[in-house]
């Protein structure tokens, strides 16, 4: 009975106290607390997981908690999920940061603006691309409907909630085409600044069917080439050269094929790995997008600018290969049609020559007391010997293990085989290849020490 007064009593208490604070309400109003934290703050605490992280990825966060208003549509983080299976990636980080900041910026709209202050019409955003709202059926934004919860207030602004991620016309482009594996990944966008300023976007976006191989930024890196430094022109002529105008599965890739530039692009597929003109890896595979593919590969190609001649003479500018090319020049001035090789080697082909250096011709001039310069060896024993270093095929490096038949020899034109190691990658037991694949319009050189001799 005791317990049940004192409860009494202070129910009794508590009710004359609120009483007395009703009466005197006039006297001591309650403030209203307005928001405490800003949109990003906002974002970070209320499950915009995805859409707090890209802000912190593209530097936005400065943008978003300072003093200026702004109304933001922020995607759930399924909507980013979603996004993200679109463009074929798997986390925001994946995506090169202006391609981010762009979408991101394609979401807020300078000034706070609650729901019931939104009307129908176009409205310009940060990413200075406009979108479109409708009160029609509910508030929509570019046709995606604001999802509960909206009007959350902030310090400098105000959230609504949507269901699907913006993307800006200019990058809703490239989805769904054979470009967007390259220009959603942040590991390929050299090669879309490469692709931007050689004026070959269009093209690619448009043409239906296409097979690239791309080179990623590492390999860019590695090659050298730097769009920067490059004229348009140049660019376009490499980037097309990697461009194959019809859809090839890794299952399908031949031996040679056509590109958009006009060359052709050589492809080693042995164990040791697919490769393009001897020296270029293939990586990843069967990209998919849009009616194209996209395969990987770890260098920039780079088009063929002549015959095997004119290859040799190039790569004699620097005093290596001008014995090569004086006894060339002799076939020519000296022999029959037959005889001249300056023709033979100018001609389609294919053909893959074993050019000895400078060093190598010494030695064979040392190697008899008659021979103190080319002109002393006999015509025909010149055009037999350098004959002797003509294979009458293409054959990069990683094609000659396939291409030796079960003693290890390689036919010539000059009608007697060369015998190879490939172990030691050595010719005839002691002539060593000390520089390959070399690729020219009709063929390919490989750079020997010793000049082969027929046995």
């Amino acid at each position: 009975m005791k317990i049940f007064l004192n409860s009494l009593m202070a129910v009794g208490l508590f009710f004359l106290t609120m009483t007395s604070s009703s009466c005197n309400s006039e006297e001591d109003p309650i403030t209203p607390v307005g928001p405490t934290q800003n949109i990003v703050e906002i974002a970070q605490a209320s499950g915009f997981n995805s859409l707090a992280a890209a802000l912190v990825k593209t530097d936005l966060i400065g943008t978003l908690s300072g003093t200026t208003e702004y109304t933001v549509f922020a995607p759930t983080d399924e909507a980013f999920a979603t996004l993200l299976a679109e463009i074929g990636q798997t986390s925001i980080d994946d995506v090169p940061n202006s391609v981010l900041e762009k979408i991101l910026l394609y979401h807020v709209v300078p000034g706070s603006v609650l729901s019931k202050d939104i009307s129908s019409g176009s409205v310009e955003t940060a990413a200075g691309e406009p979108i479109a709202l409708s009160t029609a059926s509910g508030i929509t934004v570019n046709g995606v409907a604001v999802i509960s919860p909206f009007d959350v207030e902030a310090t400098n602004g105000v959230i609504h909630t949507i269901g699907s991620v913006l993307v800006p016309n200019d990058i809703a482009q490239f989805v769904n085409t054979v470009l967007e594996p390259a220009y959603f990944n942040t590991n390929f966008t050299t090669l879309i600044e490469a692709a931007v300023k050689a004026g070959v976007v269009e093209t690619l976006l448009t043409t239906p069917n296409l097979t690239i191989f791309a080179p990623n930024n590492e390999a860019f890196a590695t090659s050298g080439i730097v769009p920067a430094d490059l004229d348009a022109a140049t660019l376009a002529s490499v980037l097309t050269y990697h461009v194959v105008p019809a859809k090839v599965l890794s299952g399908e890739i031949p031996r040679e094929a056509g590109t958009v530039n006009g060359g052709m692009i050589y492809f080693s597929l042995v164990d040791s790995g697919n490769f393009i003109n001897g020296d270029y890896e293939i990586t990843a595979v069967d990209i998919e997008s849009g009616s194209g593919v996209v395969h990987v590969i770890d260098g920039v190609l780079l088009p063929a600018s002549g015959n095997v001649v004119e290859k040799a003479i190039a790569l004699s500018a620097d005093g290596e290969f001008t014995s090569l090319i004086a006894a060339l020049q002799r076939t020519a001035d000296e022999g029959t049609a037959e005889q001249n090789l300056l023709n033979v080697l100018s001609s389609d082909g294919p053909f893959t020559v074993f050019a000895p250096t400078n060093a190598a011709f010494q030695a064979l001039l040392d190697s008899n007391d008659s021979w103190a310069t080319l002109s002393d060896i006999p015509l025909g024993t010149l055009v037999t010997v350098l004959t002797y270093h003509v294979v009458p095929a293409r054959a990069f490096d990683k094609d000659i293990a396939g291409a030796v038949n079960a003693q290890n020899e390689l036919p010539t034109a000059a009608g007697v085989p060369i015998i190879l190691d490939l172990e030691n990658l050595t010719i005839n037991g002691n002539s060593k290849i000390i520089v390959v694949n070399q690729s020219a319009t009709n063929g390919v050189i490989h750079a020997i020490d010793t000049v082969l001799l027929p046995q």
